[in-house]
């Protein structure tokens, strides 16, 4: 009788065990990352609860102008910046890690700020 209780109990621990991990295998969903049809090169830098597009739209090195777009594409700032490394590598979106509302920081741990555009 025992051994009958014993197999039953380890059964609903291993069943509790299945559910959880099924639990937390749709919790943990992939989420893709957002993209802008009309900008197919800005790149989202964020996460699920929230972030921005930037985009390196010209790139005259060591200058750089880039525009950084709020999640439905509107223009939040967009600027020149100066950027250059002593390797020579180039700027790109890729490298931004984030945007404050006025400074760009970079994977070197870097900020900077975009001029504002002047009609040209």
């Amino acid at each position: 009788m025992s051994i009958t209780l014993l197999i039953a109990f380890l059964s609903s621990i291993g069943l509790l065990a299945i559910l959880v991990l099924f639990a937390v295998l749709v919790r943990m969903e992939r989420s893709v990352a957002p993209t802008l049809i009309a900008h197919p090169n800005a790149l989202w830098v964020g996460g699920e609860d929230g972030g921005v597009f930037i985009e390196v739209s010209k790139a005259e090195a060591p200058n750089y102008y880039v525009q950084v777009r709020h999640e439905n594409g509107d223009m939040w700032s967009q600027g020149w910046v100066r950027y250059s490394t002593k390797d020579g590598f180039p700027l790109s979106a890729a490298g931004i890690t984030g945007f404050d509302g006025e400074q760009l920081y970079l994977h070197t741990s870097t900020a900077m700020t975009p001029e504002k555009a002047r009609d040209r």
